[in-house]
């Protein structure tokens, strides 16, 4: 595995658990779905760099479409 594949893993893996502390107060859940999803890209689906970028951004438009319809609106 490249290092720079690792180097986008761990800053993704950072971004999602900070995120998740900001959101939902616990971060962890966030950063193993996003590693999973990176190793999924890298190791099965064998998509490189673009690929782990291409799940990462999914994984945050799901984010986003689950924070805009489970909460209420003012």
């Amino acid at each position: 595995m490249p290092y720079w594949s690792l180097l986008i893993v761990l800053c993704f893996a950072i971004f999602y658990h900070r995120v998740g502390e900001a959101e939902y107060s616990s971060g962890g859940l966030l950063a193993l779905i996003s590693v999973v999803l990176s190793v999924v890209a890298l190791l099965i689906l064998r998509w490189g760099s673009l690929g782990i970028l291409l799940l990462q951004a999914a994984l945050f438009f799901a984010l986003s479409r689950w924070n805009m319809r489970s909460k209420p609106r003012p």
